[in-house]
């Protein structure tokens, strides 16, 4: 088949290589499977032409160096919310080229609605791939997002359709899908050693989103201060790649490094693919403590960093947001609810650290690997 990616994430933030990892699962796996890949790349103009230009090439460089130029492009908009593309700026293909392809496309899998209307009608087949279960329908209640402009809707939110999820299904069907890898991008790595740290790399956000009369988190600061007395608990390492930027107004990284933890740049460790995977490497495993929003409302969301650790035969101790339905855990993932839950889980990694180790590496060959994944996302489509 031929399908597009339309994402809106990436050209803009040339620095998080682990955003530009998860991205690139996506078309080397479905290409991977013999299909034409077609990725559209939108942006939101910052205002000076020559920085816009910048960002795109960069964006069509770096893709470039998977075989993958030929098949992008960059739409940038003076609004990302108002995609008229008789008034885009094109890099890539000429604009005919590419409306060429949105006529013939089989599919669109569009990623977190980054196409919007009126550019959205010009593709037969539109499917929304959601990453962000609860965030993304909550904020589609209170903005239009063109949501049920879509013929199907995927999501990693396992559990949306449960009578004990929170999140509003919008009177629509979300066919789950787990995160995957694509395997040949990811080797598992030897044992770093039990002095390497449990880690993990994050933003540092302050929102919040009001539904119902509740007040729901999606900030991962607030994820993670819970815990910040594990490192002290646990007497071994944890450091945490987190962009809390250059002000510090709540002394975050005081609070974080006097709990133990050690605190680094993200843009500096993990600022591409290649420095992203090898900062997961040099882990000893994962410490996810997810968006507060996928825990209350019980999203069961999976982290596609976790499962990159996994590849990688890193073990992921994992904050529990109902995953353990369709993720098994005990030997590989283990999950918690609370500080003495996380505890244990940490001493049960370096108990036996080999035997989740080797099953961390299974998991994502024989769970989480690209065909597996991609072809159910396919079969749902």
């Amino acid at each position: 088949m031929l399908i597009v990616l339309a994402n809106s994430s990436l050209a803009s933030y040339p620095l998080g290589g682990g955003v530009w990892s998860w991205m690139l699962q996506y078309p080397l796996g479905l290409r991977a499977l013999g299909h034409d890949v077609f990725w559209i790349e939108l942006m939101e103009s910052c205002g000076d032409p020559a920085r816009d230009r910048e960002f795109a090439n960069d964006f069509l460089a770096r893709v470039a160096a998977y075989g993958l130029a030929p098949q992008s492009a960059v739409l940038m908009f003076e609004d990302l919310d108002v995609q008229d593309i008789d008034r885009a700026q094109v890099y890539g293909p000429p604009l005919r080229t590419i409306l060429d392809i949105a006529h013939d496309a089989d599919l669109l899998w569009n990623l977190a609605c980054s196409i919007r209307q009126p550019l959205l009608a010009k593709f037969a087949r539109r499917v929304l791939v959601d990453v962000d279960p609860g965030h993304l329908q909550i904020s589609a209640t209170q903005f239009e997002m063109g949501v049920s402009d879509h013929h199907v809707h995927l999501s990693v939110g396992a559990r949306l359709h449960d009578p004990d999820c929170g999140a509003p299904t919008l009177g629509l069907t979300w066919r789950p899908f787990l995160p995957f890898v694509y395997l040949p991008m990811w080797e598992a790595a030897p044992d770093p050693g039990p002095e390497a740290p449990f880690s993990s790399i994050t933003q540092w956000t302050w929102e919040e989103l009001s539904y119902h009369g509740r007040t729901l988190s999606l900030s991962k600061r607030a994820a993670y201060l819970r815990y910040v007395d594990l490192p002290a608990h646990t007497g071994r390492a944890f450091e945490l790649a987190a962009f809390i930027g250059d002000k510090d107004p709540a002394h975050d990284r005081e609070a974080l490094r006097n709990g133990g933890w050690r605190i680094v740049d993200p843009h500096k460790v993990a600022n591409t693919p290649e420095a992203y995977r090898g900062y997961l490497r040099a882990s000893r495993a994962e410490i996810s403590c997810p968006k507060p929003i996928f825990r209350e409302l019980n999203t069961g969301w999976f982290s596609d960093r976790s499962v990159s650790y996994l590849a990688l035969g890193r073990p992921v101790v994992a904050e529990d947001t109902g995953f353990g339905d369709v993720v098994p855990t005990g030997r590989g993932v283990l999950k918690f609810r609370d500080s003495e839950e996380a505890q244990a889980a940490v001493a049960e990694i370096d108990r036996d650290y080999s035997l989740h180790s080797r099953r961390a590496r299974e998991l994502a060959c024989d769970l989480f690997n690209s065909d597996r994944q991609l072809k159910a996302m396919l079969a749902a489509c």
